[in-house]
């Protein structure tokens, strides 16, 4: 885990704390179960509970939902692929009112500017924009500095997922024009064309899914102009609500995973989100925290993670979760845990990793 934990600390755009819904985890658990692994070795170290997949309303976070991906790769046999298959599962349906609002759209055009103003609704964990010209709709999968082979598997997850998008909004059999992978080319690449239905090229600079652009001006089978209203309005307030959830406590929590070493300070954080240094005490009062607890929550969690992995001293999990020595970061620890962090990590359930 300390690779991802690192890469997360260092993507500075990347809200990895923002809440998503919980239907995309429920599908990995149902993926893992088909290979023998099951929703406990899943969910393990997440914090998500068996209650939370059975809550249409829960929501969890990014990171969680990293953490899921990490733990079904670490358990099953054969993990080439897997982003493959479970990318294809990620219906219309599994988006909630997302899926509903381009279904009932009334043009691949319109579906496409509703699917990319609210991509904050989706699962994805790749950055996703588009460039339309001389023909080509080039859909471009930007991944972040996540570790192998959880990177492979959002890679390939999210760029078949689009493509299942596109034929069940058309109701036909769409083949992308090509299809470019920044991974190494797989031992088995025909899973691939099973995907695509073309070969991808293998090992690009940058990863891009190229449909025909004139794909976009068709009329959709399930157009319903109310409806389409209706859905894009309760995307963008569901939007808002998800916003707001984070809060400015999350907005803090993205800034001080940017350099976990040398978190900055009140000051400079109030500086960076353009309040003073009064109002943001007073709203983060509001929030029920403090700039205090929230450096601290961060500390935690990070330190958990690269504790975890049992490959690092505690000297060096200390100074990258920004303490300046040892003593001082087995003081705070114990304080979080009741237990000194290298116990902790010896009686820890989680596997050392083998990657």
């Amino acid at each position: 885990m300390a690779a991802w934990a690192r890469s997360l600390s260092d993507s500075a755009t990347v809200p990895w704390e923002s809440p998503r819904g919980a239907a995309s985890v429920v599908l990995l658990c149902e993926v893992g179960a088909e290979r023998g692994v099951d929703a406990a070795e899943c969910l393990r170290g997440t914090g998500i509970d068996a209650a939370t997949l059975s809550d249409a309303d829960a929501t969890v976070t990014a990171r969680q939902e990293l953490r899921v991906i990490e733990n079904l790769l670490a358990a099953v046999d054969d993990s080439e692929g897997l982003g493959l298959e479970a990318g294809r599962r990620y219906r219309l349906t599994t988006y909630g009112i997302w899926g509903f609002a381009l279904l009932s759209s009334r043009t691949a055009r319109d579906a496409n500017e509703v699917a990319h103003q609210f991509l904050d609704l989706t699962y994805a964990l790749t950055q996703i924009s588009q460039r339309e010209a001389a023909g080509r709709l080039d859909t471009f999968f930007d991944d972040w500095d996540l570790p192998e082979p959880v990177r492979r598997f959002v890679l390939d997850r999210d760029s078949s997922a689009t493509v299942t998008i596109w034929r069940e909004l058309l109701e036909e059999p769409v083949i992308p024009l090509s299809v470019e992978l920044a991974r190494p080319k797989p031992e088995h690449p025909e899973r691939f064309v099973a995907a695509f239905d073309v070969l991808p090229r293998f090992g690009a600079r940058r990863s891009v899914v190229t449909m025909d652009a004139r794909l976009l001006d068709r009329p959709l089978p399930r157009a319903a102009p109310l409806t389409a209203k209706f859905c894009s309005d309760q995307c963008r307030e569901m939007l808002e609500r998800r916003r707001l959830l984070r809060g400015l406590s999350g907005r803090v929590r993205d800034l001080l995973l940017q350099d976990p070493r040398n978190m900055p300070s009140q000051e400079a954080v109030a500086a960076a989100i353009h309040i003073s240094a009064r109002t943001f005490r007073r709203q983060l009062a509001e929030e029920g925290t403090t700039f205090r607890e929230l450096v601290e929550q961060v500390r935690e969690v990070l330190a958990e993670e690269l504790l975890a992995t049992r490959r690092l001293t505690v000297e060096q999990v200390a100074e990258r979760v920004g303490y300046a020595n040892a003593s001082s970061f087995v003081h705070a620890f114990t304080r979080w845990k009741g237990i000194a962090p290298r116990r902790w990590a010896d009686s820890s359930k989680q596997p050392a990793a083998t990657r």
